[in-house]
């Protein structure tokens, strides 16, 4: 397939669409992500992670420009430092998570500043340290941030317990906070105006790239939003239900080069 309109902005998902099982981008993912940019096309890691997290794959594909994380709750310009966006999670909202959590000894991470802020480390936090790389700071008690505006929040437990848990706060919340599954063992609470879709339409608009002329590349219910609002949306061959069901094109499976071999098709890349 080739590319009809041209893309002129593409949005990536990290773990399970650019990155593999070892968490690394594979040479010929990195290959075809180099060789967008290559050709003028701006490519933005769109990704759950924090902000920090997520520069070291931006700086390893040479790519510089706004990166969409924690969700879509925040767009930060890598080579100018500015903030485009942030969304944080009401204090309010927040309060009622973290009191819930402290009363039943659940682990929650509450992001501040580009810190997780965690109780303290368990065996949960551990897990979550082994996925993302992502540091902790013990303080003991979170309701001492009671009144502060996370810009998310993320409890971590069995997938059994994520599954119960999420039906409760849904429930209980509504529409007044987007609750989303991106991990077996992940419930994240986040601002409602927070999604990978509204992100990439932001970046789209301030980069003057309409919106046919965007493509998103993704595999979890965190990249649905935007694989529906962009001009294409890509889903992995792993990817959930509902966004393979929402994509127009459908990669290979992550684990098998599929956003390389995805790119190479939609756009005409040939490799001797």
């Amino acid at each position: 397939m080739t590319a009809k309109p041209p893309y002129l902005l593409a949005a990536i998902d990290l773990d399970e669409t650019l990155l593999g099982r070892d968490h690394a981008i594979s040479p010929r993912n990195a290959r075809a992500v180099r060789a967008l940019a290559d050709r003028g096309v701006a490519c933005v890691i769109a990704s759950g992670r924090m902000h920090e997290a997520t520069t070291r794959y931006a700086d390893e594909l040479g790519l510089a420009g706004p990166i969409i994380s924690y969700s879509g709750a925040m767009v930060r310009d890598t080579r100018t430092g500015d903030l485009w966006h942030h969304a944080p999670v009401p204090p309010d909202a927040a309060a009622e998570v973290i009191e819930f959590c402290a009363r039943e000894g659940l682990h929650l991470n509450f992001y501040a500043d580009e810190r997780v802020y965690v109780a303290r480390r368990g065996p949960w936090a551990e897990l979550y340290l082994r996925q993302t790389g992502s540091p902790m700071v013990e303080v003991g008690d979170l309701r001492r941030l009671i009144g502060r505006a996370p810009t998310k929040l993320l409890l971590v437990d069995t997938p059994e317990t994520a599954d119960r848990l999420l039906d409760h706060f849904r429930a209980h919340f509504g529409d007044s906070l987007w609750l989303t599954r991106t991990n077996p063992e992940y419930l994240e609470f986040m601002n409602p105006a927070a999604n990978k879709g509204s992100a990439l339409e932001l970046v789209a608009d301030r980069m003057g790239v309409p919106r046919e002329h965007t493509v998103a590349f993704g595999d979890g219910n965190n990249d649905l939003a935007m694989i529906q609002w962009a001009g294409l949306g890509v889903a992995m061959g792993t990817a959930k239900p509902a966004v393979r069901a929402a994509a127009g094109y459908v990669a290979p499976p992550f684990d098998e080069d599929g956003l390389g071999r995805a790119i190479e098709d939609i756009f005409g890349l040939g490799f001797a």
